[in-house]
């Protein structure tokens, strides 16, 4: 049986990960908004602690939801821990309603996919804390502020390796890029997943939204994920 991550180990990484986000974002990212008008300054999307799995699932940003709109996130002057709070029930509502979730919960718990039990969910994780919904403008904002996307790759691969997933699933394909540019997996070869320090990724679209996989793709997807989980008897 292969080992599962420690819920000691995943506490401890959510904290130091939660903690140099704030800590970029007062130094980095404030800055950076303020030479802009695409990108607004709302409250970083933190990351939500949540069962332990040896599976993730992986996403580039958050959009912009309906809550954060009308309740104000914008008006914040510090992220304490009254904003922390805010921004964590937003996001267990979201985890509970979006679409982008209840897909690839579907995704994780049906037969025609994954077939996993009900009991469990991976960990869900986006790779950049900045909110904004379309995602050729906020890769655009990443290119003019290169010190603030070296810190944040730097913190998610720190974060990473500290909570140490198993079977990492990218649904997006930028995003799966970008891991392979922060792990410097660079192969002539093009490859639909990779090993390294540990952690099995799987390279994928997203899968809800306007570039979604189509049904073929998904279960394609779902037996290359199974035969991985299966031959590290997760």
């Amino acid at each position: 049986m292969a080992r599962l991550i420690s819920p000691c180990s995943y506490g401890a990484a959510v904290s130091a990960y939660n903690g140099k986000l704030i800590d970029i974002w007062y130094r980095l990212f404030k800055p950076a908004v303020e030479k802009q008008r695409v990108i607004k300054n709302y409250p970083p999307l933190l990351h939500l602690e949540q069962a332990v799995s040896p599976i993730w699932f992986l996403g580039m940003n958050p959009s912009v939801s309906s809550e954060v709109k009308k309740n104000g996130f914008a008006d914040y002057t510090s992220i304490d821990d009254a904003q922390k709070r805010k921004i964590q029930q937003e996001q267990l509502k979201s985890h509970e309603k979006h679409a982008y979730f209840r897909g690839l919960k579907t995704f994780y718990w049906d037969n025609s996919f994954l077939g996993r039990s009900k009991k469990t969910l991976p960990i869900f994780h986006d790779m950049y804390p900045v909110r904004h919904t379309n995602q050729k403008e906020f890769v655009a904002f990443l290119k003019t502020a290169p010190d603030l996307k070296q810190e944040f790759d730097d913190a998610n691969k720190a974060f990473l390796e500290q909570a140490a997933p198993k079977v990492v699933v990218i649904f997006n394909s930028k995003a799966s890029e970008f891991i392979k540019d922060i792990y410097d997996i660079h192969k002539a070869q093009v490859a639909t997943t990779d090993k390294v320090n540990g952690m099995k990724f799987v390279y994928s679209s997203m899968y809800t939204g306007q570039r979604a996989l189509d049904k073929f793709a998904s279960v394609r997807l779902a037996r290359e994920i199974r035969e991985i989980l299966k031959d590290m008897d997760l």
